[in-house]
Protein backbone atom coordinates (compact mmCIF):
# COMPACT_ATOMS: atom_id res chain seq x y z
CA UNK A 1 0.00 0.00 0.00
CA UNK A 2 1.18 3.47 -0.97
CA UNK A 3 2.20 5.41 2.21
CA UNK A 4 0.73 8.58 2.80
CA UNK A 5 3.20 11.36 2.13
CA UNK A 6 1.13 13.77 5.07
CA UNK A 7 1.63 11.38 7.70
CA UNK A 8 4.40 12.13 9.31
CA UNK A 9 3.88 15.55 9.86
CA UNK A 10 0.00 14.74 10.80
CA UNK A 11 1.22 12.60 13.35
CA UNK A 12 3.94 15.15 14.74
CA UNK A 13 1.07 17.69 14.98
CA UNK A 14 -1.27 14.96 16.93
CA UNK A 15 1.46 14.74 19.54
CA UNK A 16 1.81 18.77 19.29
CA UNK A 17 -1.97 19.06 20.55
CA UNK A 18 -1.03 16.18 23.43
CA UNK A 19 -2.96 13.31 21.41
CA UNK A 20 -1.76 9.45 20.88
CA UNK A 21 -1.49 9.58 16.89
CA UNK A 22 -2.42 5.47 17.10
CA UNK A 23 -5.58 5.91 19.43
CA UNK A 24 -8.31 4.80 17.51
CA UNK A 25 -11.65 7.22 16.23
CA UNK A 26 -14.64 5.63 16.58
CA UNK A 27 -17.14 6.50 13.35
CA UNK A 28 -20.65 5.55 13.27
CA UNK A 29 -20.73 3.19 10.30
CA UNK A 30 -17.02 3.15 8.79
CA UNK A 31 -14.20 1.72 10.33
CA UNK A 32 -12.43 3.36 12.98
CA UNK A 33 -9.33 6.15 12.44
CA UNK A 34 -5.98 6.84 13.89
CA UNK A 35 -6.03 10.09 15.79
CA UNK A 36 -3.08 11.33 13.42
CA UNK A 37 -5.86 11.32 10.49
CA UNK A 38 -7.78 14.50 11.82
CA UNK A 39 -4.65 16.29 11.28
CA UNK A 40 -3.80 15.04 7.81
CA UNK A 41 -5.46 18.38 6.28
CA UNK A 42 -3.51 20.69 8.67
CA UNK A 43 -0.33 19.11 7.19
CA UNK A 44 -1.41 18.81 3.35
CA UNK A 45 -2.05 22.47 3.80
CA UNK A 46 1.48 23.50 5.67
CA UNK A 47 3.15 21.45 2.51
CA UNK A 48 1.16 23.77 -0.13
CA UNK A 49 2.30 26.99 1.55
CA UNK A 50 5.87 25.71 1.39
CA UNK A 51 5.67 24.66 -1.65
CA UNK A 52 4.19 28.15 -2.69
CA UNK A 53 6.87 30.05 -0.95
CA UNK A 54 9.29 27.87 -2.52
CA UNK A 55 7.71 28.99 -6.42
CA UNK A 56 7.47 32.16 -5.24
CA UNK A 57 10.79 32.51 -4.44
CA UNK A 58 12.20 31.12 -7.84
CA UNK A 59 9.64 33.62 -9.58
CA UNK A 60 11.05 36.46 -7.53
CA UNK A 61 14.33 35.63 -9.50
CA UNK A 62 13.29 36.50 -12.68
CA UNK A 63 11.96 40.10 -12.16
CA UNK A 64 8.33 40.66 -13.87
CA UNK A 65 8.08 44.00 -16.12
CA UNK A 66 6.63 46.81 -13.88
CA UNK A 67 3.68 47.74 -16.51
CA UNK A 68 2.22 43.95 -15.52
CA UNK A 69 3.10 43.83 -11.63
CA UNK A 70 0.33 44.09 -9.70
CA UNK A 71 -2.54 43.34 -12.04
CA UNK A 72 -6.07 43.25 -11.27
CA UNK A 73 -6.94 39.62 -9.63
CA UNK A 74 -10.63 39.23 -9.46
CA UNK A 75 -11.52 36.36 -6.79
CA UNK A 76 -15.66 35.00 -7.05
CA UNK A 77 -16.36 32.77 -3.73
CA UNK A 78 -14.21 31.59 -1.06
CA UNK A 79 -11.07 29.39 -2.20
CA UNK A 80 -7.91 27.84 0.22
CA UNK A 81 -4.88 30.21 0.57
CA UNK A 82 -2.81 28.06 -1.78
CA UNK A 83 -5.34 28.25 -4.36
CA UNK A 84 -5.36 32.41 -4.57
CA UNK A 85 -1.47 32.05 -3.87
CA UNK A 86 -0.69 29.52 -7.12
CA UNK A 87 -3.27 32.13 -9.41
CA UNK A 88 -0.26 35.18 -7.65
CA UNK A 89 2.21 33.28 -8.48
CA UNK A 90 0.94 33.24 -11.95
CA UNK A 91 0.07 36.56 -12.54
CA UNK A 92 3.63 37.39 -11.20
CA UNK A 93 5.19 35.63 -14.52
CA UNK A 94 4.94 37.15 -18.10
CA UNK A 95 2.33 40.11 -19.74
CA UNK A 96 -0.18 38.99 -17.23
CA UNK A 97 -2.97 42.18 -17.17
CA UNK A 98 -5.53 40.53 -15.66
CA UNK A 99 -7.07 37.55 -13.63
CA UNK A 100 -9.83 35.94 -12.68
CA UNK A 101 -10.42 33.09 -10.27
CA UNK A 102 -14.18 31.47 -10.61
CA UNK A 103 -16.07 30.16 -7.89
CA UNK A 104 -15.03 26.66 -8.12
CA UNK A 105 -11.56 27.03 -8.36
CA UNK A 106 -9.38 24.98 -7.09
CA UNK A 107 -5.04 23.98 -6.76
CA UNK A 108 -4.16 23.13 -10.83
CA UNK A 109 -0.77 21.87 -12.34
CA UNK A 110 0.90 25.08 -12.19
CA UNK A 111 -2.54 27.30 -12.20
CA UNK A 112 -5.11 27.04 -10.56
CA UNK A 113 -8.21 25.09 -12.05
CA UNK A 114 -11.13 27.78 -12.94
CA UNK A 115 -8.17 30.53 -13.79
CA UNK A 116 -8.55 32.27 -15.72
CA UNK A 117 -5.47 34.93 -16.99
CA UNK A 118 -5.47 37.84 -19.93
CA UNK A 119 -1.66 38.25 -21.46
CA UNK A 120 -0.57 40.85 -23.60
CA UNK A 121 1.00 39.12 -26.74
CA UNK A 122 1.79 35.78 -24.68
CA UNK A 123 0.01 32.49 -24.15
CA UNK A 124 0.37 29.84 -21.19
CA UNK A 125 0.82 26.39 -21.61
CA UNK A 126 0.14 25.43 -18.33
CA UNK A 127 -2.61 27.71 -18.60
CA UNK A 128 -4.56 25.89 -21.73
CA UNK A 129 -3.21 22.69 -19.46
CA UNK A 130 -3.23 18.71 -21.27
CA UNK A 131 -6.48 17.69 -22.23
CA UNK A 132 -6.60 20.66 -25.20
CA UNK A 133 -10.40 21.33 -25.90
CA UNK A 134 -11.41 19.48 -23.02
CA UNK A 135 -15.39 20.28 -23.29
CA UNK A 136 -18.95 19.08 -23.27
CA UNK A 137 -21.74 18.28 -26.06
CA UNK A 138 -25.45 17.66 -25.33
CA UNK A 139 -27.94 17.49 -28.21
CA UNK A 140 -31.47 17.47 -27.71
CA UNK A 141 -33.39 14.84 -29.69
CA UNK A 142 -37.26 15.20 -31.06
CA UNK A 143 -37.67 11.31 -29.29
CA UNK A 144 -40.08 11.47 -26.58
CA UNK A 145 -38.00 9.34 -23.50
CA UNK A 146 -41.22 7.11 -23.46
CA UNK A 147 -40.87 5.86 -26.88
CA UNK A 148 -37.32 4.39 -25.81
CA UNK A 149 -37.85 3.58 -22.22
CA UNK A 150 -38.11 -0.02 -22.81
CA UNK A 151 -35.30 -0.31 -24.99
CA UNK A 152 -32.32 1.64 -22.60
CA UNK A 153 -30.38 -1.34 -22.18
CA UNK A 154 -30.19 -2.47 -25.40
CA UNK A 155 -29.02 1.18 -26.63
CA UNK A 156 -26.62 1.25 -23.86
CA UNK A 157 -25.38 -2.58 -25.09
CA UNK A 158 -24.60 -0.75 -28.10
CA UNK A 159 -22.95 2.18 -27.31
CA UNK A 160 -20.62 0.39 -25.69
CA UNK A 161 -19.86 -2.23 -28.12
CA UNK A 162 -19.28 0.89 -31.03
CA UNK A 163 -17.45 3.21 -28.85
CA UNK A 164 -14.32 2.19 -27.08
CA UNK A 165 -13.95 3.90 -23.15
CA UNK A 166 -10.91 3.64 -20.98
CA UNK A 167 -7.39 2.69 -22.75
CA UNK A 168 -7.12 1.81 -25.93
CA UNK A 169 -9.55 1.16 -28.71
CA UNK A 170 -12.11 -1.61 -28.18
CA UNK A 171 -13.56 -1.76 -31.09
CA UNK A 172 -13.18 -1.28 -35.17
CA UNK A 173 -15.00 1.50 -36.24
CA UNK A 174 -12.69 3.86 -37.31
CA UNK A 175 -13.60 7.44 -37.84
CA UNK A 176 -13.17 9.18 -41.11
CA UNK A 177 -12.40 13.03 -41.04
CA UNK A 178 -11.75 15.70 -43.23
CA UNK A 179 -9.14 17.34 -40.35
CA UNK A 180 -7.00 14.52 -41.05
CA UNK A 181 -6.16 15.36 -44.60
CA UNK A 182 -5.50 19.10 -43.60
CA UNK A 183 -1.91 18.69 -44.54
CA UNK A 184 -1.07 22.60 -43.30
CA UNK A 185 -2.43 22.04 -39.69
CA UNK A 186 -0.48 19.16 -38.69
CA UNK A 187 2.66 20.61 -40.40
CA UNK A 188 2.42 24.11 -39.05
CA UNK A 189 1.73 22.02 -35.32
CA UNK A 190 4.86 20.09 -36.00
CA UNK A 191 2.50 16.89 -35.03
CA UNK A 192 2.91 14.87 -38.21
CA UNK A 193 4.12 12.14 -36.66
CA UNK A 194 1.40 11.72 -34.06
CA UNK A 195 -1.20 11.97 -37.18
CA UNK A 196 -1.98 7.99 -37.28
CA UNK A 197 -2.25 7.26 -33.66
CA UNK A 198 -4.75 10.59 -33.68
CA UNK A 199 -6.37 8.25 -36.72
CA UNK A 200 -6.58 5.50 -34.31
CA UNK A 201 -8.02 7.20 -31.01
CA UNK A 202 -10.59 9.64 -32.68
CA UNK A 203 -14.51 8.89 -31.55
CA UNK A 204 -12.96 7.05 -28.02
CA UNK A 205 -13.89 8.81 -24.84
CA UNK A 206 -10.95 7.92 -22.57
CA UNK A 207 -11.40 7.13 -18.90
CA UNK A 208 -11.72 9.32 -15.46
CA UNK A 209 -14.49 11.83 -15.24
CA UNK A 210 -15.34 11.20 -19.15
CA UNK A 211 -19.07 10.03 -20.31
CA UNK A 212 -21.17 9.26 -22.75
CA UNK A 213 -24.87 10.44 -21.40
CA UNK A 214 -28.49 9.52 -21.84
CA UNK A 215 -30.36 12.03 -20.85
CA UNK A 216 -34.22 13.40 -20.28
CA UNK A 217 -35.66 16.63 -19.85
CA UNK A 218 -38.57 18.25 -18.05
CA UNK A 219 -40.65 18.03 -21.07
CA UNK A 220 -39.49 14.20 -21.32
CA UNK A 221 -37.98 14.69 -24.57
CA UNK A 222 -34.11 12.74 -24.77
CA UNK A 223 -30.75 13.95 -24.40
CA UNK A 224 -27.30 12.97 -25.49
CA UNK A 225 -24.64 14.39 -23.53
CA UNK A 226 -20.64 13.76 -23.77
CA UNK A 227 -17.78 15.19 -22.21
CA UNK A 228 -14.29 14.33 -22.90
CA UNK A 229 -11.21 16.06 -24.92
CA UNK A 230 -8.44 15.82 -27.73
CA UNK A 231 -7.32 12.37 -26.00
CA UNK A 232 -3.93 11.67 -26.74
CA UNK A 233 -2.91 14.43 -29.43
CA UNK A 234 -3.84 16.92 -26.70
CA UNK A 235 -1.56 15.60 -23.92
CA UNK A 236 1.12 14.89 -26.27
CA UNK A 237 1.07 18.48 -27.71
CA UNK A 238 1.00 19.58 -24.60
CA UNK A 239 4.00 17.40 -23.20
CA UNK A 240 6.03 18.13 -25.59
CA UNK A 241 5.42 22.06 -25.62
CA UNK A 242 5.59 22.29 -21.99
CA UNK A 243 9.39 20.70 -22.45
CA UNK A 244 10.11 22.87 -24.84
CA UNK A 245 9.80 26.00 -23.40
CA UNK A 246 11.69 24.69 -20.60
CA UNK A 247 8.32 24.47 -18.27
CA UNK A 248 7.86 21.87 -15.51
CA UNK A 249 4.85 19.55 -14.81
CA UNK A 250 3.85 19.47 -11.33
CA UNK A 251 1.41 21.38 -9.09
CA UNK A 252 3.42 24.09 -7.62
CA UNK A 253 5.68 25.03 -10.78
CA UNK A 254 5.90 28.20 -12.48
CA UNK A 255 3.47 28.35 -15.28
CA UNK A 256 4.93 28.22 -18.90
CA UNK A 257 4.67 31.33 -20.77
CA UNK A 258 5.72 31.74 -24.08
CA UNK A 259 5.63 34.78 -26.64
CA UNK A 260 3.15 33.97 -29.20
CA UNK A 261 4.91 35.41 -32.27
CA UNK A 262 7.90 33.00 -31.25
CA UNK A 263 8.57 30.04 -32.79
CA UNK A 264 7.65 28.14 -30.10
CA UNK A 265 4.72 30.67 -29.88
CA UNK A 266 3.56 29.83 -33.23
CA UNK A 267 3.79 26.12 -33.10
CA UNK A 268 2.52 25.52 -30.08
CA UNK A 269 -1.11 27.72 -30.95
CA UNK A 270 -1.48 25.83 -34.33
CA UNK A 271 -1.17 22.44 -32.10
CA UNK A 272 -3.66 23.66 -29.60
CA UNK A 273 -5.83 24.76 -32.75
CA UNK A 274 -5.42 21.49 -34.25
CA UNK A 275 -5.79 19.45 -30.67
CA UNK A 276 -9.50 22.05 -30.42
CA UNK A 277 -10.59 20.62 -34.23
CA UNK A 278 -9.83 17.24 -32.68
CA UNK A 279 -11.78 17.15 -29.54
CA UNK A 280 -14.83 18.75 -31.35
CA UNK A 281 -14.66 16.18 -34.57
CA UNK A 282 -14.63 13.30 -31.61
CA UNK A 283 -17.87 14.63 -29.74
CA UNK A 284 -19.64 15.30 -32.52
CA UNK A 285 -18.54 11.71 -34.00
CA UNK A 286 -19.86 10.17 -30.74
CA UNK A 287 -22.67 11.92 -30.54
CA UNK A 288 -24.06 11.52 -33.96
CA UNK A 289 -23.29 7.19 -33.40
CA UNK A 290 -25.31 7.47 -30.13
CA UNK A 291 -28.52 9.41 -32.45
CA UNK A 292 -28.50 6.58 -34.92
CA UNK A 293 -28.48 4.27 -31.99
CA UNK A 294 -31.68 5.90 -30.36
CA UNK A 295 -33.45 7.31 -33.69
CA UNK A 296 -34.95 10.47 -34.53
CA UNK A 297 -33.57 14.30 -35.51
CA UNK A 298 -31.84 16.96 -33.16
CA UNK A 299 -33.48 20.10 -32.12
CA UNK A 300 -30.95 21.73 -30.02
CA UNK A 301 -27.89 21.54 -29.10
CA UNK A 302 -25.02 22.67 -26.47
CA UNK A 303 -21.28 22.36 -27.33
CA UNK A 304 -18.50 24.46 -25.55
CA UNK A 305 -15.12 23.50 -24.08
CA UNK A 306 -12.53 24.60 -21.97
CA UNK A 307 -8.68 23.80 -21.63
CA UNK A 308 -8.01 26.39 -24.52
CA UNK A 309 -7.28 29.56 -25.17
CA UNK A 310 -8.40 32.68 -27.19
CA UNK A 311 -6.74 35.64 -28.70
CA UNK A 312 -8.84 39.30 -28.12
CA UNK A 313 -8.33 42.70 -28.70
CA UNK A 314 -8.62 44.56 -25.37
CA UNK A 315 -9.21 48.22 -24.05
CA UNK A 316 -9.13 49.01 -20.35
CA UNK A 317 -12.59 49.99 -19.10
CA UNK A 318 -12.92 51.39 -15.41
CA UNK A 319 -10.10 49.63 -14.47
CA UNK A 320 -11.39 46.19 -16.09
CA UNK A 321 -10.73 44.41 -19.02
CA UNK A 322 -13.52 44.30 -21.95
CA UNK A 323 -12.80 42.14 -24.60
CA UNK A 324 -13.64 41.84 -28.75
CA UNK A 325 -13.11 38.09 -29.70
CA UNK A 326 -11.16 37.28 -32.67
CA UNK A 327 -13.48 36.02 -35.74
CA UNK A 328 -14.55 31.95 -34.86
CA UNK A 329 -13.17 29.14 -36.48
CA UNK A 330 -15.35 26.24 -37.29
CA UNK A 331 -17.15 24.17 -34.44
CA UNK A 332 -16.48 27.89 -32.40
CA UNK A 333 -12.42 26.91 -32.03
CA UNK A 334 -11.41 30.69 -32.29
CA UNK A 335 -8.08 30.80 -34.55
CA UNK A 336 -5.80 31.25 -31.90
CA UNK A 337 -5.63 32.78 -28.61
CA UNK A 338 -4.11 33.96 -24.90
CA UNK A 339 -7.55 33.70 -22.57
CA UNK A 340 -8.31 30.32 -21.18
CA UNK A 341 -11.27 30.25 -20.32
CA UNK A 342 -13.67 28.29 -18.24
CA UNK A 343 -17.31 27.17 -18.96
CA UNK A 344 -20.64 26.86 -17.06
CA UNK A 345 -23.09 23.94 -19.23
CA UNK A 346 -26.44 23.25 -17.54
CA UNK A 347 -27.25 19.61 -17.93
CA UNK A 348 -31.03 17.98 -18.25
CA UNK A 349 -31.95 15.51 -15.37
CA UNK A 350 -30.74 11.86 -15.88
CA UNK A 351 -32.86 9.77 -17.34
Amino acid sequence: MRSDPYQERARALAVEAGLDPDAKIDRPGQRPMPTWCLFRDAARKEKLARDVEVVAADIALKPQAAQYQNSPLKVFGKHDDATIAQMRNCMSVGNAVAGVICADGHLGYAQPVGGVIAYEKQISISGVGFDIGCGNMAVRLDTPFSQIEGNVGTIIKDVHNVISFGVGRTNDERVEHELFDDADAWRESDMGAYRQKAVSQLGTVGSGNHYVDLLRDEEGFVWIGVHFGSRGLGHTSATRYLKAAGGKDGMNVPPAVIDEDSEIGRRYIAAMQLAGRYSYAGREWVIERVRRSIGGEVTDMVHNHHKYAWRERVSTIRGGIRGTPSPSAPHGISPTGILPFPISLKVPARA
